[in-house]
């Protein structure tokens, strides 16, 4: 019997394993530890799982992350929207924007709704923004990005994500591009070198992982795994990283009440499309969103900004990340995918076909957690369950919450055994 048995190597399941320490191993169901914060590497070009920098203030994180030699970036991110290039955030850097636009959004925040009962994030955004800024920009970005209408989500979700400006912002945005930065934090870091998960790998390196252990069942009342490749084990502890409809649909006997709220669970899926450019490109800045419904991605970044170690010398990469879920099913081939990323790329003046060295598709069944309404119920009837099993739950996916790296990795090392 192991004392403490951990489910998943992402960075959630590596900061449980740092904690807990010897009697303690990790199965792992790919052939890397990771996760989301894994990346993979076509012909030099290293391409993270989506955009990830870190931000932390969290000292114990910081002492573990900054061993690692890292790039420091300032968050000046943009937005295109039908043409235009925008700095980020849009309601309070319009000046970008033709007079007209500028001064429909100037009224929609001087009209803004007025009310003092808020129950979803479309209400939200209209008391926040006014009725014109919230379906031209958010709503639109809301059903790239979440899948969904904003009506359909809570706004449990949003803290400090979203910058809500005055309206003295609001002008001074519309009159100069020189307007402070509002990004919720002043710096971001990355690797030098080995891409994100580097971070995290000389604690991983310690730590006994069981790569290509999948799970195919657990019985919780015997306290036994078994595994694809045919193995089993038995455990006095376990610690589950696992997304929450994942790990009910391998519990034995697990109450129907339970199943139906762990079906009810929803999360996006992303298509990462990675490009390998054969030269440096302009790139518009190290990430941007993107507005248009004719352009399939909702977000893109740039690897070799991150790191010029990310791309051979002499080129440059861009990823771009459409997302999807069981409600919102993707409409294209990744071939069709391809060719509408390669023609956004030329719409938006970034590049050429011709300088287009490599392409990639690849998919991650896991992204975002979608908070609809109504989510945190069902999420508590899968969490109380576990708990009864004394099925420790962590990370993004197994406390499924918004949870930034540091906050999943805190997830994990401040497991309660």
């Amino acid at each position: 019997m192991i004392k403490n048995v951990i489910l998943g190597a992402g960075i959630a399941g590596i900061g449980a394993g740092f904690k807990l320490g010897e009697n303690t191993i990790i199965y792992e169901a790919r052939n890397r530890f990771g996760g989301l914060i894994d990346n993979f590497i076509i012909n030099g070009f290293r391409f993270d799982h989506a955009i990830h920098l870190s931000f932390t203030k969290n000292q114990l994180v910081r002492s573990i992350f900054d061993q690692v030699p890292y790039y420091i970036h300032q968050p000046t991110a943009l937005n295109y929207s039908d043409g235009y290039w925008v700095k980020h955030p849009v309601q309070n850097n319009s000046f970008a924007l033709p007079v007209e636009e500028r001064i429909n959004i100037i009224n929609s925040f001087i009209n803004r709704t007025d009310t003092a009962s808020i129950s979803n994030y479309e209400e939200w955004l209209k008391y926040q923004f006014g009725q014109y800024f919230a379906d031209k920009y958010p709503t639109r970005y809301t059903r790239k990005y979440w899948g969904c209408e904003p009506a359909n989500l809570s706004v449990e979700w949003i803290k400090n994500r979203m910058y809500q400006p005055s309206i003295d912002e609001v002008l001074q945005g519309a009159m100069t591009a020189e307007t402070p930065n509002t990004y919720y934090t002043q710096e971001m870091r990355y690797p030098a070198n080995g891409g994100y998960r580097s971070f995290i790998e000389q604690v991983a390196s310690g730590l006994n992982i069981q790569l290509n252990h999948r799970v195919v069942q657990i019985d919780a009342h015997n306290k036994n795994i078994f595994f694809e490749n045919g193995k089993q084990v038995f455990y006095e502890t376990l610690i589950s990283s696992l997304p929450l409809p994942l790990i009910i649909s391998l519990l034995q006997g697990c109450p129907t009440e339970v199943q139906k709220a762990a079906n009810n669970l929803c999360a996006t899926s992303v298509c990462l499309v990675s490009v390998g450019f054969n030269k440096e490109i302009d790139i518009p800045s190290l990430w941007f969103y993107v507005y248009d419904e004719d352009i399939p991605f909702a977000r893109a970044y740039s690897p070799s900004m991150k790191s010029k170690n990310n791309a051979p010398e002499g080129k440059s990469s861009l990823q771009f990340e459409i997302y999807y879920s069981k409600n919102n099913p993707l409409q294209f081939s990744d071939n069709e995918l391809q060719e509408k990323v390669i023609d956004a790329i030329e719409k938006m003046d970034i590049a050429s076909k011709l300088d287009i060295e490599i392409i990639d598709t690849r998919h991650l069944d896991y992204a975002n957690v979608v908070f609809y309404n109504g989510m945190e119920h069902d999420r508590k009837i899968v969490l109380d369950y576990l708990g009864k099993l004394k099925i420790k739950s962590i990370g993004r996916f197994g406390e499924w919450d918004y949870l930034w790296s540091d906050q999943s990795f805190l997830s994990g090392y401040s497991v309660d055994i």
